[in-house]
């Protein structure tokens, strides 16, 4: 693989060993800014480094840990100097015995209680339980133990933001050092490259992926994003876009409810724009009757027709729901239900002027993407949700977004 560069800030990291570390490293800051890739020296640091304990590399999942760090590393070090089982997170790297760590929930902690570490890195330490990070630092005993981490920025009500960053007491004891990066530190992105991630977001999430600050997911969440543009007269739709040939594909996103409002959007694909064309809106309290799965599933045969055309995507959660569509042979999918990741997504979707929504038929979607908001009480315990209600078109085009919108579109 190549070999890129690094930059001065990352290079002064990389290449100190760990005797003139503190006893914990966090890089943090803007997407793409190079954190994660002044790890892989550090790594090799480490291999050799003559600390007591078990060395160990966490991050939200076993999986992301070899996406994000260990498959590079492979690259670098060549097929004769590592063995990993994937199953077990075994890993022997450089004659150096390691152990890789999944830390998704609150449960995950148990999976160090026991251990001595003498050497942690951690991967997106903010995605990571306060729980585990503090077992993690509880295990960490022995004489020169060194903890690394990297991160994007999260809320500043983050308990990583005022606990270990921003504290001073640490600090003046020399146990948290930390270093800010932005693109600017990576010397490898062309500045084409650059400017494009600045054209994909905008308002709260280019002050936290572009320029790396821990701001407040505040207000309502598409504000920066949301503009007439993104809506569309039924006379102005392209013609024949419905019908065979019109359009590349049809997806149809669900968002499942029984006492909540069910939705279903009906989204055309022209290879250009995504067009959402109708919506069907059931709101049992409004309506004074809450239809079964069976007669939700009926009315979703009818809404894509005889031609039966549309890939449906539905929330993993709603079984019974999909037990009928199988009834009715309705081809469908588990949606992606990663919430903030999908915010993200859709964002970007609205920021580059990606989707349509037609104003006469796809009414209440409309009105909830602009009313979608942050819960403040949320906000203030460091966590990012959506408040409940009024948001089931636009949980709907989430699942649409994250799980069939690629990549090559969003930065074409």
């Amino acid at each position: 693989m190549p070999i890129f560069n690094f930059g001065a800030r990352a290079e002064r990291f990389a290449m100190r060993p760990p005797e003139k570390d503190w006893p914990i490293n966090i890089l943090e800051g803007a997407v793409r800014s190079g954190k994660t890739w002044c790890l892989h020296p550090k790594v090799l640091y480490c291999c050799h480094y003559n600390v007591a304990g078990r060395k160990v590399l966490t991050g939200v999942s076993k999986q992301s840990v070899y996406n994000n760090v260990l498959s590079d590393l492979f690259a670098i070090v060549g097929p004769s100097n590592y063995n990993y089982n994937r199953n077990t997170g075994q890993l022997r790297l450089c004659d150096s015995e390691w152990l890789v760590i999944g830390a998704k929930d609150e449960g995950s902690e148990k999976y160090i209680r026991g251990l001595t570490v003498g050497v942690a890195l951690c991967d997106e330490l903010s995605l990571m339980p306060q729980s585990f990070f503090q077992m993690l630092l509880s295990r960490m005993s022995p004489a020169g133990a060194r903890l690394y981490a990297t991160t994007n920025p999260d809320s500043p009500y983050h308990w990583l933001k005022p606990d270990y960053l921003d504290n001073p007491e640490l600090r003046a004891k020399r146990i948290v050092w930390s270093q800010h990066f932005t693109m600017a530190d990576n010397p490898n992105l062309p500045p084409e490259f650059i400017e494009s991630q600045k054209r994909l977001y905008s308002g709260f999430f280019y002050k936290r992926f572009i320029e790396g600050m821990w701001v407040v997911a505040e207000g309502a969440i598409y504000k920066d994003f949301w503009s007439e543009d993104l809506v569309y007269d039924l006379h102005d739709e392209p013609p024949g876009l419905r019908h065979p040939g019109g359009h590349a594909q049809r997806i149809i996103p669900v968002d499942y409810g029984t006492t909540n409002p069910m939705v279903f959007l009906d989204i055309y694909d022209d290879g250009q724009r995504f067009w959402v064309a109708r919506e069907y809106y059931w709101d049992s309290t409004v309506e004074m009757r809450q239809k079964t799965d069976a007669e939700y599933a009926d009315d979703l045969a009818q809404f894509i027709g005889p031609q039966n055309d549309a890939k449906v995507i539905v929330d993993p959660s709603a079984a019974s729901f999909k037990a009928e569509m199988i009834k009715r042979g309705i081809w469908h999918v588990d949606a992606d239900n990663d919430v903030n990741d999908g915010i993200r997504i859709v964002s970007m979707v609205l920021n580059q002027r990606l989707a349509r929504f037609c104003r006469q038929t796809a009414p209440k979607t409309i009105q909830e993407l602009q009313t979608y908001a942050w819960d403040p009480k949320a906000a203030q315990r460091g966590e990012e949700k959506p408040l409940k209600g009024h948001d089931h078109g636009p949980d709907a085009f989430r699942y649409f977004a994250k799980s069939e919108v690629p990549w090559w579109r969003l930065s074409a």
